[in-house]
């Protein structure tokens, strides 16, 4: 799968569960004491505490199917460095739901140094249409089979793979960073998400269709896509935070703590770190990547482990340069045209920076107003209508134009949509402040 240029970059953040042996194939040495993973509800309902004790310590490599831990289906190897493969069955065939009895078990092969995204917020149905509607896809819930219960989630095909195209496709190989993250580490007191680890994304696979016995009338695809990343035994290219390191060191010297390593996803980003796969943006990956840099010194303080910290440090520093220009001077620019009323706002500002130098980006904006159809393309210039056209105008007039000037700031910050019209739209304003 490809990046598609009119999305903005972005960056994904990967749920894990907490591991005891890096996530590196094996189940974990003590599997009964790793409590942490079973704030998961996956695992918490299908561990089997006593089998994964009588295998503590194994290689999944040497297990059957069947002998998999659950935290396999949870990316809970994502450092493993053999391929292997796992068969899935819709959950619905498997709760014997007739239109669902054609689904045949699908195979899924896991590569080394990988793990699967699923972007579950997205395949929410009210979601779904959301943003559907703002991207432009071809999502109709119109298609949507009708069940003998109710979902929320996305079942027909179309509408499944045009949801999961649209969010891949905002990842790019080798520019977008993949953050591994867990719920719940034993060494932290906190609900926020604890960040494991930081690399590249190095390939996002194409989406797999279930396979059937049967023709039949409901098609679905597996949601998973496979993301394999740049994280190596000796951290070249990407690390994992010292955890263990830092557990192992605090059990010699009981005047340290461990969770002063941790690195937490910032509060008010929390949304990029939840529904087991999300984007991430610039902004926020720059806030992580600087609070890791803190952990790594840190680290090397400690003289942790046995990495040279000091090359994760250059890494880091590297990467945050990377993302300063990645994140322009106007990251906030599709939010801001979307909160003065142009619909497909995002689409807009990525035509227009993508296509004029820093300092005249607001010259085109105005440019845009006066003549959409030399400066967007033809479907999105229709959409700057007279009245925007008008409105725009008045608004420039305006004896100091403080509305441009406060859209010209909002281009500045890195804000959603809501974010920038609930501070550009006085009625949206008004609401939120009651």
């Amino acid at each position: 799968m490809q990046r598609n240029n009119k999305y903005p970059l972005k960056h994904l953040s990967i749920r894990v569960p907490w591991h005891d042996h890096a996530w590196n194939g094996t189940i974990c040495e003590k599997p009964k004491n790793n409590s942490s993973c079973l704030i998961l509800k996956n695992c918490a309902q299908n561990r089997n505490d006593d089998r994964e004790n009588e295998l503590a310590g194994e290689s999944i490599a040497n297990l059957s199917e069947h002998d998999h831990p659950v935290c396999v289906r949870e990316r809970g190897t994502f450092m493993c460095d053999f391929s292997f493969t796992t068969h899935v069955n819709h959950p619905y065939k498997e709760n014997n739901n007739p239109q669902y009895q054609h689904f045949k078990e699908t195979p899924l092969r896991h590569s080394p140094y990988s793990a699967f995204g699923v972007p579950f917020l997205w395949l929410q149905r009210e979601v779904a249409q959301q943003k559907a509607d703002y991207y432009d896809l071809d999502v109709d819930l119109s298609r949507e089979p009708e069940l003998n219960f109710h979902t929320i989630w996305l079942q027909e095909y179309s509408n499944q793979k045009a949801m999961l195209d649209c969010f891949f496709e905002h990842v790019e190989a080798n520019s977008s960073l993949c953050f591994f993250y867990a719920k719940e580490v034993p060494f932290v007191e906190t609900s926020g998400r604890v960040l494991i680890g930081v690399g590249r994304v190095k390939h996002v696979g194409d989406g797999t269709e279930y396979e059937y016995s049967a023709h039949g009338a409901l098609r679905c695809m597996l949601w998973e896509h496979q993301i394999q990343h740049s994280i190596r035994p000796g951290f070249k290219d990407g690390f994992l935070l010292p955890y263990h390191e830092a557990v192992a060191y605090a059990c010699e010297n009981e005047d340290f703590d461990p969770a002063e390593l941790a690195v937490v996803a910032p509060s008010d980003k929390i949304d990029e770190f939840s529904y087991a796969t999300e984007h991430v943006s610039n902004d926020t990956a720059i806030r992580v990547l600087l609070d890791c840099v803190k952990s790594l010194e840190k680290a090397k303080e400690l003289n942790l482990g046995n990495s040279d910290w000091e090359e994760q440090l250059k890494w880091l520093h590297e990467r945050i340069s990377e993302l300063e220009i990645i994140r322009g001077p106007y990251p906030g620019l599709g939010s801001a045209l979307t909160a003065f009323g142009i619909d497909r706002g995002h689409f807009a500002a990525r035509e227009i920076v993508d296509s004029t130098k820093e300092d005249k980006v607001w010259d085109t904006v105005d440019k845009m107003f006066n003549e959409p159809g030399k400066v967007l393309s033809e479907s999105l210039a229709n959409r700057i209508s007279p009245t925007l056209q008008k409105r725009w105008q008045i608004n420039k007039a305006k004896s100091g134009s403080e509305k441009i000037e406060l859209l010209q700031l909002l281009s500045r910050f890195d804000l959603t949509i809501e974010q920038a019209k609930n501070i550009f739209v006085a009625e949206e304003r008004e609401i939120n402040s009651v």
